[in-house]
C-alpha cells in the first residue's frame, strides 16, 4: 500500500509544497509522475512506493514477488523462475504499461513487454508505481500505468551487504552491493549477482515431455556514480548488465500434415544479454530545475532448442535503443509550477536478426521518435490541479497527440476528491510491424481514453483510498486474417475495461496491514468476451511485523476465475510467509515459504505452477 495515504491527510501546506521540498516537507517523494522530485501528496494519480526495506521485509526472491503485491496488478508467468510471464495493471497488457529503470524507459522494441527477470532485486533502492494513463507526459505504452524501478545510490549514505539464499529445485542465489561516498562530492554504487534453479516441468505434455525440466541462470552486475559539481550541479554516469539463461518447452503431441510428422519432445533454450548504459547531469537552482539524460540499450537474444549449441541458432534478436531527453520545470509562484521537454529515441533492429532461420531483412531496420511535452500544476489552499499534453512525431506511423487533464479538492483537511481524463497510446513494436512471414508497415498505434474518479483519506486510524476507472481502448493489434487468406497483426481490437479499487494501510498493536480489492470489468468488444487471464476480482493483504530482532511478512492473495481462450481457469488463493531474526546486529538469517498450503492452481492454460517451496536466506550489512 502506497505511503501516498499518508500524506494526503496533511492540509493545504502539504498541497502547496514546492515539488523541490523533500527535505523541508519530510513527505514520502515520487518522481515518477511528473518525471520531477515532488511530495506523493501533490500527485492526483494513484501512487504506491516500496522502498528497500519494505523489499527485505518480504524475503523476495525476484522483482516479481514484489510487483505482485502491489495493487491493480495480475502477474501471469508461462511457468517458473525466467519464463515469457506478463504484467496486466488495470487489465491492459504488459506492453500497455510502462517500464522505468531509474527514469529511463526499458520497455522491449521486439515485444514491447519487460522482462522482470533481467532486473536483479539486490540492484533495487525503491519502486514507485503510478497507475492510470501517463502517456502525455512519457509517450508512448503509459496505458495502464508506469512502473519506475530506481536503482541509484544516494549521496551522503554509506551501506555493503551480502547477500544469499538456497531453497526449492536447487536454487541457490549470492549477491552483493556497495553504495558509498568517494568524497565529500562523489557517490558510487556497485553490486553484483549469481542465481540459479533448475526448475521444474513448466508445460508438461503427458508421455512426451515427462521428467523434464526447465531451469534458470542468471548473472549481473551494476556500476553507478555520481558527482556533485557544484551546490546546483550533479552529474551521473551509470551501467546495468544481465546474462540470462531460461530453459523452456516446446513439446507437443505429434501430428501429420501432408504426409509430414510434425511435434514430439522438443526442450529449448533462451539466452539473453541486456546492457543498459545511461550518462546525465542535472541542474537545480532556486525555483528552476532541469535534466540531461542520455541512455544506450543493447540487447542480444537466442533462441534455440537446447541439444544445438547458442551460435547455431536460428532465432536471434539483436535491437539497440537509443535515448536523449531534456527535462525543465520551474516554480512561477508557491501556486504555480510548470514544466516541459524533449525526448529523443531511436529503435534498431539489426539486420542479422531472424527467425526460424529467415532473416528479417538486409539492413538494419530502425525508427525515431521526437516527443514534446508540457505540463502545469496549481497547488492552492484545498485546491490541485493539473494539465498536460504531449505531441509525439515517428518515423514509422506519424504524429500522435496526448492530454491530460485532473482536479483534486480537499473538501475537509483530511478528506480529497479528485477526477482526472486523459488519453494514451501505444506504438506499434517491431514484431507487430516485421516479420519474416508478414510486414505490417501501416500499423497504426492503439488508444485509448481514460477516465477515473477518487476518494481518499483517513478515518479512526485507516488510510484508504476508492477509485473508480473506466479504460476504452481502441486500434488494438491482433492478429487477422487478410484479403490473402494469410493472417498479419491488424488494427482490429476494441476493448472497454472499467473497474473500482480500494486500499487501505492501517496498524493493529504490533501488526501492520496493507490491503487492496480490485473488482474489474474487461471486455474485448470485438468478440463480446472476457479479456483473456483477466479476473474479474483481485484481493490482496499483506501484513508485517517487528519485535525486538525479528520481523516477519505474511502475503495473502485472491483471484477469481479467468478465461485464456476457451478454456475456463478456477479461482484460487496463495499464501506466502517469511521470518527473519537478527543475530547480530550486522547479521540476519530468514526463510520463505512459496504457496504455503500447497495449492494446485493455474494461472496460464497448460503451463504448470509451483507447488510449496521453501527458501533460506541471510544477509550481512557491514
Amino acid at each position: 500500500m502506497s505511503k501516498r495515504l499518508t500524506a494526503s491527510v496533511l492540509s493545504a501546506l502539504v498541497i502547496a509544497a514546492p515539488t523541490h521540498a523533500e527535505e523541508s516537507t519530510g513527505l514520502p517523494i515520487t518522481v515518477t509522475a511528473t518525471r520531477f522530485a515532488e511530495p506523493t501528496a501533490s500527485v492526483l494519480a494513484p501512487v504506491n512506493i516500496i522502498t528497500r526495506k519494505d523489499i527485505e521485509q518480504l524475503h523476495a526472491r525476484s522483482l516479481a514477488d514484489v510487483v505482485k503485491t502491489l495493487p491493480g496488478v495480475e502477474m501471469v508467468s508461462n511457468g517458473g523462475r525466467g519464463q515469457q510471464s506478463s504484467v496486466l495493471v488495470r487489465g491492459t497488457t504488459s506492453a500497455e504499461t510502462l517500464v522505468l529503470m531509474d527514469g529511463v524507459r526499458i520497455n522491449s522494441a521486439t515485444n514491447g513487454a519487460t522482462d522482470f527477470s533481467s532486473i536483479p532485486l539486490n540492484q533495487v533502492e525503491r519502486i514507485e508505481f503510478v497507475r492510470g494513463a501517463r502517456a502525455s507526459v512519457y509517450g508512448s505504452d503509459a496505458m495502464g500505468g508506469v512502473i519506475n524501478i530506481i536503482t541509484r545510490g544516494t549521496t551522503g549514505q554509506s551501506h555493503h551487504s551480502l547477500n544469499g539464499s538456497a531453497g526449492s529445485r536447487d536454487y541457490q542465489n549470492l549477491n552483493g552491493n556497495s553504495s558509498f561516498d568517494i568524497s565529500q562530492q562523489q557517490h558510487l554504487k556497485v553490486a553484483g549477482g549469481y542465481e540459479t534453479e533448475d526448475g521444474y516441468n513448466a508445460h508438461p505434455v503427458a508421455g512426451i515431455n515427462d521428467g523434464d525440466k526447465h531451469g534458470f541462470l542468471g548473472r549481473s552486475a551494476m556500476l553507478d556514480y555520481q558527482n556533485q559539481l557544484t551546490d546546483n550541479t550533479n552529474v551521473y554516469g551509470a551501467m546495468h548488465w544481465t546474462r540470462n539463461t531460461v530453459q523452456s518447452d516446446g513439446s507437443s503431441v505429434p501430428y501429420v500434415y501432408n504426409g509430414v510428422t510434425y511435434g514430439g519432445h522438443e526442450r529449448d533454450e533462451t539466452w539473453e544479454e541486456n546492457t543498459n548504459y545511461q550518462l546525465g547531469t542535472k541542474y537545480q537552482k532556486d525555483r528552476y530545475q532541469t535534466e540531461i539524460k542520455t541512455s544506450l540499450i543493447n540487447n542480444d537474444m537466442y533462441y534455440y532448442p537446447d541439444i544445438i549449441s547458442r551460435d547455431d541458432a536460428d532465432s536471434v534478436y539483436k535491437t539497440n535503443q537509443y535515448q536523449v531527453s531534456w527535462l525543465n520545470n520551474y516554480q512561477l509562484t508557491d501556486p504555480w509550477s510548470v514544466g516541459g521537454g524533449v525526448d529523443w529515441r531511436r529503435d534498431v533492429l539489426q539486420s542479422d536478426s531472424e527467425s526460424s532461420g529467415t532473416a528479417f531483412f538486409n539492413d538494419d531496420k530502425g525508427r525515431n521518435n521526437v516527443g514534446v511535452y508540457a505540463l502545469s500544476q496549481y497547488h492552492w489552499q484545498q485546491w490541485l490541479g493539473e494539465l498536460s499534453g504531449r505531441t509525439d512525431d515517428n518515423q514509422q506511423y506519424g504524429r500522435h497527440n496526448t492530454w491530460q487533464a485532473g482536479l483534486g479538492w480537499n473538501f475537509v483537511p483530511e478528506y480529497r476528491l479528485s477526477t482526472r481524463y486523459g488519453t494514451a497510446f501505444r506504438a506499434p513494436t517491431f514484431n507487430d510491424l516485421y516479420t519474416p512471414y508478414s510486414v505490417s508497415p501501416d500499423l497504426k498505434p492503439e488508444t485509448s481514453k481514460n477516465s477515473e474518479v477518487a476518494l481518499e483519506g483517513t478515518t479512526a486510524g485507516l488510510l484508504w483510498r476508492v477509485t473508480g476507472y473506466r479504460n476504452d481502448i481502441d486500434q488494438m493489434i491482433q492478429w487477422a486474417p487478410g484479403s490473402d487468406g494469410n493472417w498479419y497483426p491488424s488494427n482490429v481490437g476494441r476493448a472497454r475495461i472499467r473497474g473500482i479499487e480500494l486500499e487501505g494501510e492501517f496498524a493493529t498493536g504490533w501488526l501492520n496491514h496493507k490491503i487492496s480489492a480490485d473488482f474489474k470489468d474487461a471486455q474485448d468488444l470485438e468478440n463480446d468476451t472476457p479479456l483473456a487471464r483477466r479476473a474479474k476480482r483481485n484481493y490482496k493483504w499483506t501484513g508485517s511485523a517487528n519485535w525486538e530482532k525479528w520481523d516477519s511478512s505474511l502475503i495473502g492473495q485472491y483471484q477469481s476465475e479467468r478465461f485464456d481462450n476457451s478454456a475456463r481457469l478456477a479461482p484460487y488463493s496463495l499464501w506466502d510467509a517469511a521470518v527473519g531474526y537478527h543475530v547480530l546486529p550486522q547479521l540476519r538469517i530468514g526463510g520463505r515459504v512459496d504457496n504455503l498450503f500447497d495449492k494446485d492452481y493455474t494461472v496460464a492454460s497448460g503451463y504448470a505452477t509451483p507447488e510449496r517451496s521453501y527458501y533460506l536466506d541471510f544477509s550481512y550489512q557491514m
